[in-house]
C-alpha cells in the first residue's frame, strides 16, 4: 500500500569502485532495489555496509530504501553517513536528508540542508523557528484519536461521504508486495468495525487505492496498478505503474471498467477526487512535462456532460518540487491535500488546505498544524465539512504501520485572526499619493512588528495576525507621522493614511496637541483609550524627531462631580499619559505634568449647566505644552 502512497518511482544508481568480494552481493541488492523490493535490498546493503564497505552510492541506496518506506529515522542515519563522505552533489539528497531530520525532531539541522535545496530552486526558505510558530497558530483545531478501522498492515481512507467511510487495506488473500512485504491492497466499505465488499467489485489481486464516487452514485473513479483487460502493464524499467479507471452505471447495470485517457504505462496516475458539482476531476501524477514541478503533482480536468474529458492542467500554484498527493475536495470547495515539498512542513507528508477563489483558482496554502500533522507522514485526509469530522492516515509515533485516525472539531479552538492590510498614503491637504513612505506595523505594547519602505506609497501586507498588530504607522520626511488603529478582526483592512504637511511650531508655550486629534477620556475614567493611543503614538514620533523639546502634560475633567474629586481624577489622567509616553521610550526628564480638574473648561458647561455629552467630552482632555 505504500506503493500507492509513494507513487514516484526512483531509478537505481550505479556503484563505482566496488570491492570485488562484495560485487555479487551489491549486484543482487541493486536488482532488488530496481524491482522496488526495498526490504530485501536493505538487508543485503546493510550486511555489506556492516562489513566495513564504505561507498557513497551504497549509503544513498540504503537511505533511499528507508526513505521510500517512510522509515525516516533510519533514512537520516544513512543520509548522514553519505554527507559525512562529502561525495554527493545531488541536491535531492539535501531535500531527503532535511525531511528525514525533521521526522526525528532535528529541525535546526534540517534547516541547513533544506535551505540549500530551496535556495538552489530560486525559492525562499524560512527557518524552522519562524514556520513552526506559524504552524502552531493552527494547532489544536481538531482532536485526533485512534480509529477502529486500523489493522497491522498499511491502511488509509479511500473516500468519505456523509457517514460512510471507504478504506484501502490489505487483501489477506493477496500476494506480498516486494516493496514492504505487505499484502496487496483492496478497497472496502466500512460498516461499524466490519469491512464490506464494494458494489460493483473493482478489486483484483493487484493494488487498488483511492476512489471517488459521484453524488448520484452512478460512477466510481479508482486507482489501480496498470491492469487493463486482465493484462498487467509495465514501463520500460519493467515497473508496474498506477492508472486511473472509471466504472459507470446505466439502467441499473454497471458497465465495463474503462481506463481514463490521461493514464499511461510509463508514469503513474491516481488519487482521484471530485469537485462538489462533479464536473471536475482532480488527480495526482508524476507525468513528465505538462508544467510538472517534480515529484508528483496535482492536476485537474473537466468532465464533459457526455463523460469525455477536457485537457488536464497542472495546479501550479499548489505544487512543489516535492510530492503532492491525496487531494480531497470538501463540499465548500476547500481542497485538502498532502505534501512534503512545502516549506512550512513538520516532516514527511503534511496535510494542507487551499480555499477556492471566485475565479476558480486556489488561494494560499495553509498547513493544518498539529495534531492533524506530525513529524512523519500524514495523508489521505477526508472530512465532512458540516460536522468537521473525518479521518486521515499516519505512520506517526504509536502507529503499527500506516494507521487510520479519526478526528473531530475541538470546541475550545480559537481560530487565528489573519488580516490583509492594504491602502495608499496620501497628502492630507491635496490627496496626492506620497512616495517613499516608511510603514510600521505596531503591536499592542507599542513595539514595532514589521517595517518596510514602500516606494510607490501603496502598502500591502498578507496574513497579518490581528492579535499581534494593533496599529499601522506611516512616516515621511516633511510630514507629520500618522497612525491608524487596525479595527478589523478578520478579512481585509483597507485604509488610506493621510499625512499632514504642516510644520510643527516648537516655540515655548505652544501646544503640540493642536497637531493631533484630541486626546479624550471617558467619563470618570483615566485609562488611555484606543483612539487616544493612536494620537499619543504621533506625539511619541514628534518627540523622537525633536529630542530637545520638553513638554508639560496638562489633563482636565468636565464639571460633573465635586472639585476635589475632579482634581484627583485629572492628576490620574496626567499620570496615565506620562506613563504611556515613558513606556514608548521618552525620557522622564523631558516630561512634567499635573491635573487641573474642572478649572479650565473650554466651553460653558460649568456646574449646574445642562450640556450634551459631546460638549462635556470636550473638557475631558489632555494638552501638551512646550516648556523648553
Amino acid at each position: 500500500m505504500k506503493y500507492i502512497k509513494h507513487m514516484l518511482i526512483c531509478t537505481a544508481f550505479c556503484f563505482t569502485g566496488a570491492i570485488m568480494a562484495q560485487q555479487s552481493q551489491i549486484k543482487k541488492a541493486n536488482q532488488k532495489f530496481k524491482d522496488l523490493a526495498y526490504i530485501d535490498a536493505i538487508s543485503i546493503y546493510e550486511n555489506v555496509a556492516n562489513k566495513g564497505y564504505v561507498d557513497a552510492g551504497l549509503y544513498q541506496k540504503i537511505g533511499d530504501a528507508y526513505y521510500f518506506n517512510a522509515d525516516y529515522d533510519k533514512a537520516a542515519v544513512w543520509y548522514g553517513k553519505l554527507f559525512d563522505l562529502q561525495q554527493t552533489n545531488d541536491l535531492v539528497y539535501n531535500f531527503r536528508y532535511g525531511q528525514s531530520l525533521k521526522a526525528s525532531g532535528n529541525y535546526k539541522k534540517a534547516d541547513q540542508y533544506l535551505g540549500s535545496f530551496f535556495k538552489a530552486q530560486g525559492l525562499n526558505y524560512q527557518n524552522s523557528d519562524i514556520y513552526l510558530n506559524d504552524i502552531e497558530k493552527n494547532a489544536s483545531k481538531y482532536i485526533v484519536n485512534t480509529s477502529k478501522h486500523s489493522t497491522k498492515y498499511s491502511d488509509y481512507p479511500a473516500f468519505y461521504r456523509s457517514d460512510t467511510l471507504y478504506v484501502t487495506t490489505a487483501d489477506l488473500a493477496g500476494e506480498l508486495s516486494p516493496w514492504n512485504n505487505e499484502p496487496t491492497s483492496n478497497v472496502y466499505r466500512t460498516e461499524n468495525t466490519e469491512l464490506k465488499a464494494l458494489q460493483p467489485d473493482i478489486n483484483t489481486k493487484f493494488n487498488e487505492g483511492s476512489i471517488a464516487i459521484t453524488k448520484k452514485g452512478d460512477a466510481i473513479y479508482f486507482t489501480r496498478n496498470d491492469y487493463t483487460n486482465k493484462k498487467l502493464g509495465k514501463d520500460k524499467n519493467r515497473i508496474t505503474r498506477l492508472k486511473l479507471y472509471r466504472i459507470r452505471k446505466a439502467d441499473s447495470l454497471w458497465t465495463d471498467e474503462e481506463e481514463l485517457p490521461f493514464s499511461n504505462r510509463h508514469y503513474s496516475v491516481g488519487h482521484p477526487a471530485l469537485s462538489p458539482d462533479n464536473k471536475t476531476l482532480y488527480f495526482v501524477s508524476d507525468m513528465p512535462g505538462n508544467d510538472g514541478k517534480g515529484g508528483t503533482d496535482i492536476y485537474k480536468v473537466t468532465i464533459n456532460d457526455d463523460g469525455t474529458f477536457g485537457t488536464a492542467t497542472n495546479l501550479a500554484s499548489l505544487n512543489t518540487f516535492g510530492d503532492e498527493m491525496f487531494p480531497f475536495v470538501a463540499n465548500d470547495g476547500t481542497l485538502y491535500f498532502s505534501s512534503d515539498g512545502q516549506t512550512s512542513n513538520l516532516g514527511g507528508l503534511d496535510v494542507y488546505s487551499a480555499s477556492l477563489n471566485q475565479d476558480g483558482s486556489y488561494g494560499s496554502v495553509e498547513n493544518l498544524g498539529r495534531p492533524i500533522n506530525s513529524p512523519t507522514d500524514d495523508f489521505a485526509f477526508v472530512i465532512n465539512d458540516k460536522t468537521e469530522e473525518g479521518f486521515l492516515s499516519s505512520n506517526r509515533y504509536g502507529a503499527v504501520s500506516d494507521d487510520i485516525y479519526a478526528f473531530s472539531k475541538n470546541e475550545n479552538y480559537k481560530a487565528p485572526c489573519n488580516l490583509k492590510l492594504k491602502g495608499v498614503v496620501r497628502n492630507k491637504e491635496t490627496g496626492e499619493v506620497l512616495k517613499d513612505v516608511l510603514i510600521t506595523l505596531v503591536g499592542p505594547n507599542n513595539t514595532p512588528k514589521d517595517q518596510k519602505l514602500f516606494e510607490s506609497g501603496l502598502y500591502d501586507y498578507n496574513n497579518v495576525d490581528c492579535n499581534e498588530v494593533k496599529f499601522i504607522r506611516a512616516e515621511k520626511s516633511g510630514y507629520l507621522t500618522n497612525e491608524e488603529i487596525i479595527n478589523a478582526t478578520d478579512g481585509i483592512f483597507n485604509k488610506d493614511i493621510l499625512l499632514d504637511p504642516r510644520v510643527i511650531n516648537t516655540d515655548v508655550g505652544s501646544d503640540i496637541g493642536k497637531y493631533l486629534n484630541p486626546i479624550y477620556f471617558d467619563l470618570d475614567k483615566h485609562n488611555i483609550r484606543p483612539d487616544a493611543q493612536i494620537e499619543l503614538q504621533k506625539l511619541v514620533q514628534i518627540l523622537l524627531e525633536k529630542p530637545s523639546i520638553k513638554i508639560d502634560v496638562r489633563s482636565h475633567t468636565d464639571s460633573r462631580a465635586n472639585d476635589a474629586y475632579n482634581m484627583a481624577l485629572s492628576n490620574r489622567r496626567a499620570k496615565s499619559v506620562i506613563d504611556y509616553l515613558l513606556k514608548s521610550g521618552i525620557n522622564r526628564n523631558r516630561l512634567t505634568g499635573r491635573g487641573y480638574g474642572e478649572s479650565q473648561l473650554v466651553n460653558g458647561c460649568s456646574n449646574g449647566v445642562e450640556c450634551m455629552e459631546a460638549s462635556h467630552q470636550e473638557n475631558r482632555r489632555s494638552e501638551f505644552i512646550i516648556i523648553k
